[in-house]
This record gives structure tokens, C-alpha cells and sequence, in this order.
């Protein structure tokens, strides 16, 4: 499986488009970051270029233009983003950082519904405290 560690944030743009997309054309990846970027088309070439090298991106080459499919899934990505930066953490400031993405971020009222539910379910079986864990086991 390709390693996210390694994914920047600007080949993270492009792999949304393709994850949206499902497939699509370097052409494609120009047009749509065109609109949210000021990125020459030779920049978006060399992040697809990248993006197939660290084997999330596997090109077409039966015909051209080259049709470009992801080989990881956007929901995985998310999941090994979301853990890889919620590990760095300590235990005590998850809670804080989880309250800080919330009110940063524009979520649907189903997603909302989904989080109070899984709290509820997850408040049975939390701890009172959690303890830091920083310095290791004393």
C-alpha cells in the first residue's frame, strides 16, 4: 500500500480531483485546479508524475490522453491522514483538537447527527480522565 506520510499537500489537491473525479485526464486536473490555484500546467504534469511514482496514481497508456485512476482509496487516505496525525498527539489534547477541527469546519447536519451518535455510544465506555502519555509508562 502506498505510504500517505509521503503525499504533500499539493499532490493531496490533485488526488482529490481524481478521488472526485474517479478518473480523469491531466487536462482534466489542469481545468478543475485552475480554478483554485494559480499552478501552470507543467506543475500539475509533475504532480501527477510524482503521484504515480509513490503508486497512487496508475495511468492508461493504452491510448492517449493518458487516463489517470487512483489506486488508493480517498476514504483510506483519510483514515491513515487522520491517525498518522492524531498518533503525534497526546492523548490528553485529542479531545481539544477534535473540538478545534469541529468548529473550523463546515459539516452537513447528517454528518452531525453520525458524530453525536457515535459520542453517545462512546461516552458508556470513556474514561472519567484520560492520562498523558508523553514520557512513556513511569
Amino acid at each position: 500500500m502506498a505510504n500517505i506520510e509521503t503525499m504533500s499537500d499539493a499532490e493531496w489537491s490533485v488526488m482529490r480531483i481524481f478521488w472526485t473525479l474517479g478518473s480523469g485526464t491531466s487536462k482534466d486536473a489542469i481545468l478543475y485546479l485552475k480554478r483554485k490555484t494559480a499552478w501552470k500546467e507543467a506543475t500539475v504534469k509533475t504532480l501527477i508524475t510524482r503521484l504515480q511514482k509513490k503508486d497512487f496514481l496508475r495511468a492508461d497508456e493504452s491510448a492517449r490522453p493518458y487516463v489517470y485512476t487512483p489506486m488508493i482509496d480517498e476514504s483510506d487516505a483519510i483514515h491513515q491522514n487522520v491517525n498518522r496525525l492524531f498518533n503525534s498527539l497526546c492523548c490528553m489534547k485529542k479531545g481539544k483538537a477534535i473540538e478545534d477541527l469541529i468548529g473550523n469546519s463546515e459539516i452537513s447536519q447528517g454528518d452531525i447527527d453520525d458524530m453525536i451518535s457515535l459520542l453517545q455510544e462512546k461516552k458508556k465506555t470513556a474514561p472519567e480522565r484520560v492520562e498523558c502519555d508523553c514520557l512513556g509508562e513511569a
